[in-house]
């Protein structure tokens, strides 16, 4: 399965040198929602919920991904308003990476019952109807024996985690060289081009031409 990551040219350029993604950690996520899909009028379930987030956060770190890459508010909310990349990775098509699912309304929960596995992993895979856009499937990391650097933690590239493609964005000032430098060796196999505007639609595509990036 091909996922995509979006972040900016500098982050992009050093993780692909580095060979490693940066493990994002739940209470830095931009939704305030995450992990708080239930109903929380009752203050019980309120506090309860709360005190599971902040639990998951000190245990979980997670990889974020979409499912594609022409979306223009993806380049513009996640790839430094274009002028970053989207990494294609070949990953596992298993329930190692899980996609989002997108609700119109927040959902109820009793306190009469323990909270089963569903429960749990429905918060962890469960956002509002407006983010439908991103595509997301994530993959979520214990952080426990990881080491962390400056309090960040990563995960390597692996043959479950592998670049297959760059894509660079309209906007991004990145050269072929520069690019390929970071790649290193896999420059080889990996599939890179630059991305443009659609002239028929509102979607990013591939700018066949290639002329115009050098």
């Amino acid at each position: 399965m091909r996922l995509y990551h979006f972040t900016s040219e500098k982050y992009g350029l050093l993780a692909l040198e580095q060979h490693r993604l940066k493990i994002a950690r739940i209470d830095e996520l931009n939704d305030p929602f995450e992990l708080l899909g239930w109903n929380l009028r009752d203050k019980e379930v309120r506090a309860k919920l709360r005190r599971w987030k902040s639990e998951r956060n000190a245990e979980l770190g997670l990889l974020c991904f979409s499912r594609k890459w022409s979306h223009p508010l993806l380049w513009g909310h996640y790839a430094d308003k274009h002028k970053g990349m989207a990494i294609g990775f070949d990953v596992p098509d298993d329930d190692t990476y899980s996609p989002v699912d997108y609700h119109p309304e927040r959902f109820p929960i009793s306190l009469d019952r323990p909270f089963g596995e569903s429960d749990l992993e429905r918060l962890l895979l469960s956002k509002f109807t407006a983010w439908r856009y991103e595509t997301e499937y994530r993959c979520f990391l214990p952080l426990s024996g990881r080491t962390p650097e400056d309090g960040l933690y990563f995960e390597p590239f692996s043959d479950e985690l592998k670049v297959a493609e760059v894509i660079v964005g309209d906007r991004c000032g990145v050269s072929r060289a520069r690019l390929a430098e970071a790649l290193g060796p896999d420059h080889a196999y990996v599939t890179s081009f630059k991305a443009r505007p659609a002239f028929g639609s509102f979607k990013v595509v591939r700018n066949r031409s290639n002329g115009l990036w050098s």
